[in-house]
């Protein structure tokens, strides 16, 4: 973060934060885009900003302010698309796909109260964007023509994942689930690995004339990128479907907590800082209510999970 003397043009706006598809043809800032994709998962490409740069304009609650809606929206999409139904057949069971699981950004995610810091005169607040809001700064004015610029986002309005997916089983009633994923960003960044586990068992197996299916689940995931970034988040719930043709319908309650940790050295030049950011995501709990169509050993399936954080999840896949 600068402060600028007199009325020039913010400084961290001037290098390249006008627009997206600026960054991306900007040679120098080869940092910034794999970030977004790996939170994105669907668009890794390569050249653009720094996180480090990104983030680094701000420190303590202020950073934090910026960051917290995306671990709001991350949590909160690593603990979607977990299932697709609550039957769990008797006998061997493989079920192989991909999930797509999507947050939407309200409008009260893309700005927070944002303070200024160090020797701005008078000290400040303002409405400033989120790393969801505007690509374009807020601006606040000091004493003696002085200026401090607040950095601008990634403008966005959803935040989609996507993911392997196995489920297998069953021992007893009860199914094991796995996600993972692993990509090399380059060295500027390092490598993105998820890796996610889950158990779930049947209790309408106990009853012989249940009409729904019932089981109850744990998970839990865990997300890192090189040594700057890690998030972790579990889910405990219950889930219900039933099957009436060839569409199962299915919904859920569950109890969720996700955390997203940011550390890493800040070099500008001048001096090194650290800098870190440890927040938990807002959802704690969740209703899913959702849809699987099955076509032979084909599953379409899509859902909507209600929370503080709203997301939507589809997934594509193969059952045997």
């Amino acid at each position: 973060m600068k402060i600028l003397i007199g009325s020039g043009i913010p400084g961290f706006l001037d290098r390249g934060m006008a627009s997206l598809s600026q960054l991306m043809n900007t040679k120098n800032h080869v940092r910034h885009i794999p970030m977004v994709a790996a939170l994105l998962m669907a668009t890794i490409t390569a050249g653009a900003q720094d996180l480090e740069d990104f983030v680094g304009s701000y420190t303590g609650e202020n950073g934090k302010g910026f960051m917290q809606p995306l671990a709001d929206a991350f949590g909160a999409n690593m603990n979607s698309g977990l299932y697709h139904s609550a039957k769990i057949d008797s006998g061997f069971q493989l079920y192989i796909g991909v999930v797509t699981t999507t947050a939407l950004i309200a409008d009260n995610q893309k700005t927070f109260t944002a303070t200024t810091e160090g020797l701005f005169d008078p000290e400040t607040t303002a409405d400033a964007p989120t790393i969801f809001g505007a690509v374009e700064g807020t601006t606040v004015e000091g004493v003696a023509g002085t200026t401090y610029n607040f950095p601008g986002g990634f403008d966005l309005n959803i935040l989609p994942l996507a993911i392997p997916q196995l489920h297998i089983g069953n021992l007893f009633g009860t199914e094991a689930t796995f996600r993972y994923i692993a990509v090399d960003l380059g060295d500027n960044f390092g490598k993105l690995n998820v890796f996610g586990w889950g158990v779930r068992h049947s209790i309408s197996q106990y009853f012989n004339r249940a009409s729904v299916d019932i089981a109850v689940g744990y998970f839990q995931e865990t997300f890192d990128v090189g040594d700057i970034v890690e998030a972790k988040s579990s889910l405990i719930g219950i889930q219900a479907s039933k099957d009436v043709g060839v569409v199962t319908f299915f919904g859920g309650l569950g109890f969720e907590d996700a955390s997203l940790d940011i550390s890493y050295e800040y070099d500008d030049g001048e001096t090194v800082e650290t800098i870190a950011f440890d927040l938990e995501g807002s959802n704690s709990v969740r209703f899913t209510a959702g849809l699987t169509l099955r076509l032979g050993v084909i599953r379409i399936n899509t859902n909507i999970n209600l929370a503080d954080q709203t997301v939507f999840a589809a997934g594509l896949g193969f059952q045997f």
